[in-house]
């Protein structure tokens, strides 16, 4: 919001509801189409599902700006994504590094839970063919706890599965809401020997990473992705140069580092939290100017 203020733009704010919820995001672009914006921008929930969509607003001739999760479109105008490989990546080597040390504290070999998020998401698969190339490559045990939207009722259920299938898990690695129910669940048992890293960041995460209770979180910024986005839908209606594939680099967050870093990177200032906001009808009394219209599904720097 604060980046379309300042470029003097009105959009709307649309949210499907989560990774499961294709359909909506699908019926929220349609509808968008009828109010007639100047520009898309989109955080996808899968790579490929809102093709039909997309190709309908190219027809238009209509800017479309790919926000952070991936589309494999054509028709897509500019990107600007995460860096999801690297992110996971980042928290691999975390894992390898202290690999030794944490295998002497068991006194076994490591055993690391995997939780990648929702199969079919661009930035999940993307994350998990790193983490688990990384990871098997250097021959640590990964157990996988299953693929599932990121809510916290279903990233929860997973968690309590994977403690169930392995009580012993060294290690719980993956998507931020995975993590954070990892620390309730590890909590209500009151055991604080499993170490947690995630695979990306939010507020909550943060505040976690502050207390010591996860170790290292990875931060691609997303905030300043959301900034990125709307400056290249206008970027695109004026016709002035633009980058099409824009990624952003990825910062380490442990305890240290996050003490001097900027998180209004990756979340906004409380009172100023997300809103959905429907996109009026275009009218006399909407102010001249492109008017890029944001829709769909949270991507994961937002704890969808």
């Amino acid at each position: 919001m604060r980046e379309a203020e300042r470029q003097g733009v009105v959009i709307g704010v649309y949210q499907a509801g989560g990774y499961d919820k294709l359909d909506v995001q699908k019926a929220q672009l349609d509808t968008c189409r009828t109010l007639k914006p100047d520009a898309y921008i989109v955080a996808a929930i899968t790579s490929d599902g809102l093709d039909a969509q997309v190709a309908a607003i190219a027809d238009g001739g209509w800017p479309l700006i790919d926000l952070i999760n991936g589309m494999a479109s054509p028709y897509v105008t500019a990107h600007i994504l995460g860096n999801f490989r690297e992110n996971a990546r980042f928290g691999a080597n975390y894992i390898l590094e202290h690999r030794a040390d944490w295998e002497k504290a068991a006194g076994r070999p490591l055993k690391v839970g995997w939780l990648p998020g929702p199969k079919g998401a661009e930035w999940a698969d993307a994350m998990e063919a790193s983490a688990l190339d990384a990871l098997r490559r250097a021959g640590v045990e990964v157990i996988h706890g299953g693929y599932g939207a990121t809510g916290m009722s279903t990233q929860m259920d997973l968690v309590r599965a994977l403690f169930d299938r392995v009580p012993d898990v060294d290690v719980v690695f993956g998507n931020a809401v995975a993590i954070q129910a990892a620390a309730n669940y590890l909590r209500s048992r009151h055991d604080g020997g499993t170490h947690l890293v995630a695979t990306y960041a939010t507020d909550g995460i943060t505040d976690l990473v502050r207390d010591g209770t996860i170790e290292l979180a990875v931060s691609d910024s997303p905030i300043v992705q959301a900034r990125i986005a709307v400056d290249l839908a206008v970027r695109a209606l004026e016709g002035r140069p633009h980058g099409v594939w824009n990624v952003m680099t990825v910062d380490r967050l442990d305890r240290a580092r996050l003490a001097g870093y900027d998180l209004s990177r990756i979340a906004v200032p409380e009172g100023e939290r997300f809103q959905l906001r429907p996109l009026s009808p275009l009218g006399p009394s909407v102010p001249p100017g492109p008017l890029p219209t944001g829709v769909g599904g949270p991507p994961p720097g937002w704890g969808s």
